[in-house]
């Protein structure tokens, strides 16, 4: 932790060469530790006029925070369920308190390349028997780029990687339904791009831990739950309208619920992260709330009690100055309508 405050306060007020190293030494500890991740750099104008992170706010933020060591209740041994996620906002000034995103495994590409070497194929299969001890856990598969090449280029080579990562896993038996993908392009380097051994390791997919699969839901029916109530969150990836595996399991999973409960209306809200502009946005949210309400009707859900609601960009889960927080945002909401 001290590492990483010593490394965010220097970035922000010099953001030179030796700040961005400790950058990397930070952001590595910082993901490991699970408990906060330094934001990007502030606009060249700003820079000079930054202020460092307050130390009231920064112990403030750890305070809040859940150590990565502690372990709720209900988990399993080895693994560390998310706890409730800190809001990021402008008070952190370069620190944000997220969930933990336990890494579980990391293997690199080469150039370009979205080819699994032998070596770390073998550093898979020694992770083969803990995603079938945790059948129901959910894990990100993090695909990640290089800055070489163009940002849209980057965001599907990322994509390929954390496919590819899917690919041979589900071939060792582990099921779809426990895995999804992400790319996250060159948004999230470890190192720095400015070398090329920066650069092999940024080219790299992680497997993540990101909760339970499949929660067990306590209600037998929705009609004592207050209106605005939210009952599941779907999440896409970036300008994606398929709706992954794992989330089609918990839509499953929630059917018999909102069937059992036919005097209830729902909402459907769709809404994305701030990129591309305000209608672009519009249309996207509305085409995932669309797809998500017709999943629901093909399973035999009454389309007159579904209500489809677009939001954009204007509701944000987290901080969209983060490539986890776009991720977190990019949803849509099945709700308890009023």
């Amino acid at each position: 932790m001290a590492l990483g405050e010593q490394a965010a306060i220097a970035y922000w007020k010099c953001f030179d060469e030796p700040a961005k190293n400790l950058l990397a030494l930070a952001q590595q500890s910082a993901y490991r530790a699970e408990l906060f991740h330094p934001q990007p750099p502030p606009p060249v104008a700003a820079r000079a006029n930054a202020t460092p992170v307050n130390a009231k706010l920064a112990n403030t933020t750890r305070a809040n925070a859940t150590p990565a060591n502690s372990k709720p209740a209900n988990s399993k041994p080895g693994i560390l369920l998310s706890p409730e996620t800190v809001e990021a906002d402008d008070l952190f000034a370069g620190v944000v308190a997220l969930p933990p995103r336990m890494i579980l495994e990391t293997v690199f590409f080469g150039y370009d390349s979205d080819t699994i070497s032998p070596y770390d194929q073998f550093l898979l299969n020694g992770q083969v028997p803990v995603l079938k001890d945790h059948s129901d856990f959910v894990f990100e598969i993090a695909g990640h780029s290089d800055a070489s090449g163009s940002d849209p280029y980057n965001q599907i080579l990322s994509q390929r990687r954390a496919e590819s990562v899917i690919h041979y896993l589900t071939d060792s038996g582990i099921s779809h339904n426990q895995l999804y993908p992400i790319g996250y392009g060159e948004a999230d380097p470890f190192y720095s791009n400015d070398t090329e051994t920066g650069q092999a390791k940024n080219r790299r997919a992680e497997i993540r831990v990101t909760g339970s699969l499949l929660p067990e839901i306590a209600l037998k029916n929705l009609d004592t739950l207050p209106a605005g109530t939210t009952l599941e969150i779907i999440h896409f990836n970036h300008s994606d309208l398929n709706i992954l595996p794992v989330y089609q399991a918990l839509l499953d999973k929630a059917v018999p619920l909102i069937k059992g409960s036919p005097d209830v209306r729902l909402e459907i809200a769709g809404h994305t992260d701030n990129i591309g502009s305000n209608q672009k946005n519009l249309e996207l949210s509305l085409k995932r709330a669309n797809i998500v309400k017709e999943y629901l009707v093909a399973r035999g859900v009454f389309r007159n009690r579904l209500t489809t609601t677009v939001y954009a960009s204007a509701q944000p889960l987290s901080s969209n100055l983060t490539s986890i927080g776009k991720n977190l945002n990019r949803r849509v909401e099945i709700k308890v309508f009023e």
